[in-house]
This record gives structure tokens, sequence and C-alpha cells, in this order.
């Protein structure tokens, strides 16, 4: 066994890293303070820091993402039989692949919100909310299919086409995008990863925003594939389409939850 020298038990004492794990040295004389910045920070973030951060949203937004995870899991089960043609370019076989891909997406952004990264949420939602108009577009509108495998069709336009489907997409896409995709001074701010508190308000913007995200979710898929179901939650048949009409079980649970 090797004895420390007396350097080293000093450094070990006062908190200060070996001069190889340095990074940075920044001096701030108008405060007389130092700053030193170590090389393992992204290592601290991932492992350390991160799982802290985390902690603290799974605590506080328990009850959200229980309620979340039981629509997913249904919209998962929807997906299962048409997810393994992955050569039918179909409707239903590209709808599942897309909403596969949306679910994904919502799945990454709840990752990145309990790691304390909200404003990187919000991107992600917007993903969740384009790609949900994108699968009605090619559902609702005739030569949409053929436009999407030839590359033409436009995913922008899909979420105004999406506005006569289901007219929360197109707002939800727009404030998302305002907020969170295109930069602006929020952008500017300086946020931080840390755990979050029951009253931040970007917790509770996280926490109403993940069960609409999972609702629009069963819903767009339900609707897709409306001619599989016996027991339909929100869509009702009319004339060779379908109307939002939801049952009285699914109005109580939107009363309860959606906000």
């Amino acid at each position: 066994m090797t004895r420390k020298s007396t350097a080293r038990l000093n450094r070990d004492r006062k908190g200060v890293p070996s001069k190889k794990k340095i990074a940075h040295v920044e001096i701030d004389h108008d405060r007389k303070v130092q700053y030193v910045l170590t090389d393992d920070m992204l290592v601290n973030q991932l492992q350390r820091d991160g799982p802290r951060v985390a902690r603290s949203f799974d605590r506080l937004a328990r009850g959200r993402i229980s309620e979340s995870s039981k629509l997913i899991s249904s919209v998962q089960g929807t997906l299962l039989r048409h997810l393994p043609r992955i050569d039918d370019n179909g409707l239903k076989a590209t709808s599942a692949r897309l909403l596969s891909s949306a679910a994904n997406s919502y799945v990454a952004s709840l990752e990145v919100a309990r790691h304390g990264f909200p404003r990187q949420y919000g991107a992600l939602a917007r993903m969740v909310v384009e790609t949900l108009a994108t699968v009605l577009a090619l559902a609702t509108k005739q030569d949409a299919l053929e436009q999407f495998h030839a590359g033409k069709l436009k995913s922008a336009k899909c979420v105004t086409w999406a506005k006569a489907t289901l007219p929360i997409l197109p707002r939800l896409w727009g404030m998302l995008s305002n907020e969170f995709v295109h930069i602006s001074t929020g952008h500017a701010t300086l946020d931080m990863p840390k755990p979050y508190k029951s009253d931040d308000d970007a917790l509770s913007f996280i926490m109403d925003t993940m069960v609409v995200m999972a609702w629009l979710l069963q819903m767009v898929t339900e609707l897709v594939y409306a001619d599989e179901k016996t027991n339909l939650s929100y869509w009702k048949r009319s004339g060779e389409g379908w109307s939002f009409d939801p049952s009285p079980e699914a109005v109580k649970w939107m009363d309860k939850h959606l906000t």
C-alpha cells in the first residue's frame, strides 16, 4: 500500500482536483472567485446529476406518468399486428410505422424532460404532433399516401389539413413551434438541469401536456384502425367516414385528466 503525498492529501481535503483532470480555470477578479472545471462534467451530468433530477421528476409526476402509460400501451397494442409488415406501403402498415415513431418521440420527450431539459421536451413534443398530423393526412387526403412514399408530402401542410379532423393539432403545433423550436429570446435564458420542485412552472407544463400527447396518440391510432375495433372510445361511423363522438366513459376520462 502506498502513502499519499502531503500535497495530494491537502487537495483531497479541499476538494481540489488533480492537475490532469482540470479542463479550465477561470478567475473572476471582480468577485474574487476562482472557477475550476474538470474534464468529467459530461460524465457527471449523465451518471450523477441526471439520475438525481429524474428521481425528482418521477416522484412529482408519478400519477401523470401512470395514466399516460395506459394510453401508450393501448396504442402499441393496436399497432402490433401491422408493425411486422415492414415492406407494406399501404395505409395501415405505413401509419403503424409512423405512429410507432411518434410513440418513440413521445418517450424520448419524457426522457429529456425527466432529466431536466423542459425546452428540449417541447421540441420533441412538436415532432409527435407533426407525425400525428401526417398520419391524419394519409388517412383523409386523396393521393397523400402516394405523395408520402414519393417524398413529396410536406409535413407542415399536413398540420393545416389536420385542422378538419382534430382542430387542437395545428394550435398545439404552432405553440410548440413558437415557444420551443423557433429560436427566440427564450432560448437565451440560462437554464441548467436541476431537481424539480412541486411549484415549477416547467414541471406543470410538462405534466399537463404529457397526458394530452398520449391522448392524441390514442385518438389518432383509434381512428386509423377504427374498422378493426368493436368498442370505440372517441369515434363513430358517419357515412363513409368517422366523426368525433366520445363515449360517456371517454368524456368522463377527459373531464378528469385533460387540461
